[in-house]
């Protein structure tokens, strides 16, 4: 074999003029590898010269991978001063009819801009970008405009004029891909002009968009918008250049553009910090909440927690009044949003709001006909009995009701909710005497629920209320009442097995809060019991609740009961899941008998 046909280089060129496209393709994914192969020197010739020669043909695919490696490529030319040499070959793929080819080009040509020097920048890059901003046809056009925001802060004095002049050439183009491309880009240029310069051109082209006909065009000004914004320091000087546009964008006739209004506002308020944005973008902000259009106000609503919170606050006292009538709008997914934000309103909140008026709202919302409002709701009420003591003599009144929900999510968050004013000392006020013995009655009561999910959830609920009143409470008011359908005298005769499981599930979360005596009078028997269970089912999970339990009793009862029993199902056991957690409860004893 000779050497010319080991010549990477060769071999490339005969993949790229092979007849058949997919091996052009696989070829030019390789061009990194080709030009690492070949060294710096070839990379700049012979490499450049033949892809020069080989862009005049027509697979689009093979163009986009070459276009695409350009800035791989960038890096075996022999460092940044010679990386020029590739701008012909991305000129030549950004002047290509295909739109993927151009945008592929248009990338690796952005990167490669900016590892280049001031110099090579004026020499090469600017006569490019005019040849693209100035084409006929449009597609080099919509290429450079994400080249000019590269190049300007590379560019001469007198370069930059020229790239402006450009770009607002751009802004005005006929052909609607060309202007949403310059549109899409007017941030990313103002962020590297220098301020005087953006109070001068870019102001009066966004005032120019914000004037378009079309709303397509009017939603880029948001955008803008937020990019300018970043750059001003003085808040005087915000307020008399861009909070006109800001104003206008929200009174805008287009929802499109309100809503992206809406979705931008916490970014505007972070911007002009939280004094600026409660007293001048907070009224935007509420206007956009009690919009005409859903998909505004869905928007506005979802950045209520954001909003109030760059605002600090005093902000949820306006915004307070508003929530009423969002908790009774007609789209469904508005008052959802709304009470998914609700416990965080009312946290952020002085006292005085969050009594007065939030509550209000949570009445309302918690007997919504949509179960997604309920279920939210209670989660808010759930938060706030956590962290305000006052809650319980106004909510508490408002739960009963979820406890029969006929959506056992929304029974679930009652649980939730029920426990949480139970933790806080609801019991201890004299309105709500005997509180958490109601609330263990009806806790009882869901352990025979028929969502298993109610049952479980029923289970970690009372074992918070036995952390609560105490040890002997539990065993003296709870258990008692509780594994009453699972007792050993009525083991016998009890055909569901689901009542057992729920029990021994009862057993594990509650046994941590009782003492060793306590579980070895009113816990040990049951498991010990469950352990002989017809169920496969029961012994698994008395199996299971058996290694819970063992750390938490006397050696003696290990010894003498739970060991006993374990090795009693290791003998007769033929389902190899009971036998494993058997075995692994009895490793367990070897540690505490």
């Amino acid at each position: 074999m000779t050497e010319s046909k080991l010549d990477p280089l060769t071999i490339l060129k005969e993949d790229l003029q092979d007849e058949d496209h997919s091996i052009q393709i696989e070829g030019a994914k390789r061009l990194v590898v080709i030009a690492k192969a070949i060294g710096p020197q070839r990379t700049r010739k012979d490499l450049v010269e033949f892809l020069d020669g080989y862009l005049k043909q027509e697979n689009d695919e093979a163009l986009v991978a070459i276009g695409k490696q350009m800035v791989e490529v960038s890096k075996y030319v022999g460092g940044n001063e010679y990386v020029g040499c590739l701008v012909p070959l991305m000129e030549k793929l950004i002047f290509q009819e295909e739109t993927v080819v151009c945008d592929a080009a248009a990338e690796s040509m952005a990167d490669v801009i900016s590892e280049m020097g001031s110099g090579d920048v004026e020499k090469v890059v600017i006569p490019s970008l005019e040849k693209m901003a100035t084409a006929e046809w449009f597609q080099p056009r919509v290429g450079v405009c994400k080249l000019l925001p590269k190049a300007y802060p590379k560019a001469g004095e007198s370069s930059q004029e020229k790239i402006v002049k450009w770009f607002s050439s751009l802004c005005k183009d006929e052909n609607p891909m060309v202007k949403k491309a310059a549109l899409l880009n007017m941030g990313g240029l103002s962020n590297v002009m220098g301020k005087n310069k953006i109070r001068d051109t870019m102001i009066a082209k966004l005032k120019e968009v914000c004037a378009e006909d079309s709303d397509l065009m009017r939603l880029h000004a948001v955008e803008i918008c937020k990019e300018l914004t970043k750059t001003f320091d003085d808040t005087k000087e915000f307020v008399a250049t861009l909070w006109p546009v800001v104003q206008k964008l929200g009174e805008d006739s287009s929802w499109r553009v309100r809503k992206a209004l809406a979705n931008t506002m916490p970014d505007f308020a972070k911007t002009v910090g939280s004094a600026m944005a409660a007293k001048d973008l907070l009224p935007i902000y509420l206007a956009l909440l009690k919009d005409k259009e859903a998909e505004t106000k869905i928007a506005a609503c979802t950045k209520l927690l954001e909003m109030c919170t760059e605002c600090k606050k005093p902000s949820v006292a306006q915004v307070a009044p508003i929530l009423r009538e969002l908790i009774e709008d007609a789209n469904q997914t508005v008052r959802a949003t709304v009470s998914s934000s609700l416990g965080e309103l009312a946290a952020m909140s002085d006292n005085k709001t969050t009594e007065g008026q939030i509550f209000d709202v949570m009445k309302v919302a918690v007997k919504d006909e949509d179960p997604q409002v309920r279920c939210n709701t209670l989660e808010a009420i759930e938060k706030v009995a956590k962290s305000l003591k006052s809650a319980a003599s106004t909510l508490l009144g408002v739960l009963q009701p979820s406890s029969s929900d006929p959506k056992w999510r929304v029974r679930r968050e009652y649980l939730r909710a029920s426990t949480a004013f139970a933790t806080a000392g609801a019991g201890s006020t004299a309105e709500n005497e005997g509180y958490e013995e109601k609330l263990a009655s009806n806790l009882v009561e869901c352990l025979s629920d028929h969502i298993s999910a109610i049952r479980e959830e029923a289970c970690v609920q009372l074992a918070v209320l036995v952390k609560i009143k105490g040890g002997e409470w539990g065993v003296a008011k709870l258990l008692p009442e509780a594994l009453k359908s699972v007792s050993q005298s009525e083991m016998a005769d009890q055909s569901n097995y689901i009542t057992r499981m729920t029990g021994l599930i009862l057993v594990q979360n509650i046994s941590q809060h009782l003492t060793t005596e306590q579980i070895e009078t009113h816990v040990a028997g049951f498991v010990e019991q469950c352990l002989k269970d017809a169920v496969e089912n029961v012994r698994f999970k008395a199996a299971r609740t058996a290694s819970t339990i063992i750390p938490l009793v006397s050696k003696k009862c290990v010894r003498e009961r739970l060991v006993p029993s374990l090795e009693a199902v290791q003998k007769g056991e033929q389902d190899s899941d009971i036998l494993f957690y058997a075995e692994q409860a009895l490793h367990i004893a070897t540690k505490y008998s």
